[in-house]
């Protein structure tokens, strides 16, 4: 048995990363690019767990334009570690590390068909956010074309 340590991402965690990604449905699975800036250029506030391999990872930044904003662009863990506390252990990295540096609010979408997601933030104190054109889409309605036509999303907001 492997001990879990959960780190700063390193830049050549990112095919890693994209293999685990792969396994995380229905969220989505980006271009290798994009695994692989987050590694190299906002490793600071992302994250990744591993035991004998990686077991889980939270992308997230400080945005430059407000910096008391934060984003986790996605979050997954492995199979075998669902229902571990582990999602709650790199969600409550990655606040701890953006509260430090001056974050007071934490934002992010997600599709809604992801209620697993959609449960799990509304359990971790997030707030789903209603801004423009509303649809239904389940437990909270999602922002209409939000990622483009047809591309609805759930935004939610946690202070911090």
């Amino acid at each position: 048995m492997y001990e879990l340590i959960i780190r700063n991402v390193r830049e050549d965690d990112f095919l890693a990363i994209a293999e685990l990604a792969e396994k995380c449905p229905p969220m989505v699975t980006e271009r290798n690019s994009i695994y692989h800036i987050f590694t190299r250029f906002s490793s600071e506030t992302s994250f990744i767990a591993e035991d004998d391999g990686a077991a889980g990872f939270i992308l997230g930044f400080i945005s430059q334009s407000d910096p008391s904003e934060a984003y986790i662009h996605l979050l997954c863990t492995a199979p075998s570690h669902r229902g571990t506390g582990l999602a709650d252990e790199l969600l409550q990295t990655f606040i701890d590390t953006v509260k430090s540096r001056g974050a007071g609010k934490v934002l992010l979408i997600t599709k809604p068909v992801n209620q697993r997601a959609i449960r799990f933030y509304l359990r971790n104190g997030f707030e789903h956010v209603e801004s423009g054109r509303m649809v239904e889409s389940g437990p909270v309605r999602a922002i209409a074309d939000y990622n483009g036509p047809g591309e609805d999303m759930v935004l939610f907001r946690r202070f911090i």
